[in-house]
């Protein structure tokens, strides 16, 4: 069995429904995609998830709430005196996400203050936000370069988040990381935010062992090596959005799953991008995905 794992934070989400009204769940980067991985493969890849948290109630059930959507939970650590981070979820009109966070007591800001074993993993997945709030950077990248030493794939997902961490920090931190990087995903605004770049051309020449899988809001994907666009593929774009918030994640997910499961780029590319027009039909990070459409 394929074995992945994702590493970050998940949080309390508090989504607005309306009327004054939240509904409660549990979401983050990198736990989403865990979950878009383990339903688009059907279960047949193991989701990990490493990440820290409390040893309270609400701690206890987001442990459950994972194991309920079928993420493995054997890593997660528990940590005195510390709890899970809080988000809240709205939207403007056009469903694009709008978040409010608090997360200074969050146990995942201290998962690197030791390094940690990342071994016996495929694949071994994590975001600009996990990096950002992090305490010691270093420890993850020396983490990162460990497991890759033993064999892991590592894949970065920037999902640069600029009231986490200004651009400074988070090219610095990139110029670091890339040089261990398998599979890169960043988008067209990324690019363009923190590089003013029109394309990935220049990065994927500069880290050329990696395949960079560029997003361009919902219209276009591509995937590029060595400088070189290997595939190319247009989209519809979804036109009742509802809530944008883990598109991302679930596009990066699915593909995931879907190059461990030997589709091609190209077929890899459509269902992601699929998974990803369902999730912004629905509020909320954790949706239910019609899995009929991804064939």
């Amino acid at each position: 069995m394929t074995k992945i794992l994702s590493i970050g934070e998940v949080m309390l989400e508090m989504s607005d429904v309306g009327d004054g009204l939240f509904k409660k769940s549990f979401a983050g980067d990198t736990f989403n995609v865990a979950h878009y991985i383990n339903v688009t493969s059907h279960g047949r890849i193991r989701a990990d998830y490493l990440t820290a948290l409390g040893r309270d109630a609400i701690s206890s059930e987001c442990i459950d709430f994972l194991e309920k959507q079928g993420v493995s939970t054997r890593r997660v650590q528990c940590v005195d005196g510390r709890t899970i981070g809080l988000f809240i979820l709205g939207n403007d009109a056009t469903g694009e996400k709008q978040y409010g966070y608090w997360r200074g007591q969050s146990a995942a800001r201290h998962l690197f203050d030791e390094p940690q074993d990342l071994s016996d993993f495929d694949l071994v997945y994590f975001s600009g936000i996990t990096a950002a709030i992090t305490e010691n950077r270093n420890n993850l990248i020396l983490s990162v370069a460990e497991a890759k030493n033993k064999g892991a794939r590592i894949v970065f997902d920037f999902n640069y988040r600029a009231q986490l961490w200004s651009k400074e920090e988070a090219c610095e931190f990139a110029r670091k990381i890339l040089p261990l990087i398998d599979i890169v995903k960043i988008s067209d605004e990324e690019l363009a935010s923190l590089y003013g770049l029109q394309n990935v051309e220049s990065l994927s020449s500069e880290y050329a062992a990696a395949e960079w899988v560029l997003t361009c809001g919902g219209k276009k994907a591509e995937l590029w090596q060595n400088g070189q666009k290997i595939v190319s593929k247009s989209f519809t774009a979804v036109s009742n959005v509802v809530d944008s918030s883990a598109a991302g994640d679930a596009f990066i997910g699915t593909y995931l799953a879907s190059r461990s499961e030997g589709a091609s780029f190209a077929e890899a590319l459509d269902r992601a991008h699929e998974t990803a027009a369902q999730v912004v039909c629905a509020k909320g990070s954790i949706v239910e995905i019609d899995l009929s459409k991804l064939n």
